[in-house]
């Protein structure tokens, strides 16, 4: 299954909803990548970085039968990867790659990039004081 994944970070919902598969050209800051689930994957950094239970994703635009959804990624998470060194996230993608085997698998070989760039734009959303969000299509 293709599975087709952008963390973006836009000035507030409105914004954030409009943008997709059909709307990459929106000129937010952004990551593209794909093969896994990201809401999953999120919930795997928040408690590999922040401990705990992983907090409720805030789904922007519900997924429907078309397999579209935007999501807020959660605030604390945000903060964590903002702080995170380069030595902390080579750690945590390895911890990610074990625990998505379990699940759907994530892409072992991307782990490290996908976290590094999902951490700039965490550091990027911090600096301009809007949301960090994430859009997938898994038809």
């Amino acid at each position: 299954m293709l599975r087709v994944v952008e963390f973006f970070v836009a000035p507030d919902d409105g914004a954030s909803a409009v943008v997709g598969p059909r709307r990459r050209g929106h000129g937010f800051p952004a990551f593209g990548c794909a093969d896994f689930f990201p809401d999953d994957a999120v919930e795997d950094w928040e408690i590999l970085l922040v401990g705990g239970v992983a907090s409720d994703l805030r789904a922007v635009v519900p997924m429907k039968n078309d397999g579209f959804t935007v999501f807020e990624v959660p605030g604390r998470l945000c903060s964590a990867l903002a702080a995170a060194s380069r030595s902390r996230l080579v750690e945590v993608a390895a911890q990610w790659v074990e625990l998505a085997e379990a699940k759907d698998g994530a892409p072992a070989e991307r782990a490290i990039e996908i976290l590094t760039e999902v951490a700039d734009l965490a550091r990027t959303a911090g600096s301009l004081g809007q949301p960090l969000y994430c859009w997938y299509f898994a038809p």
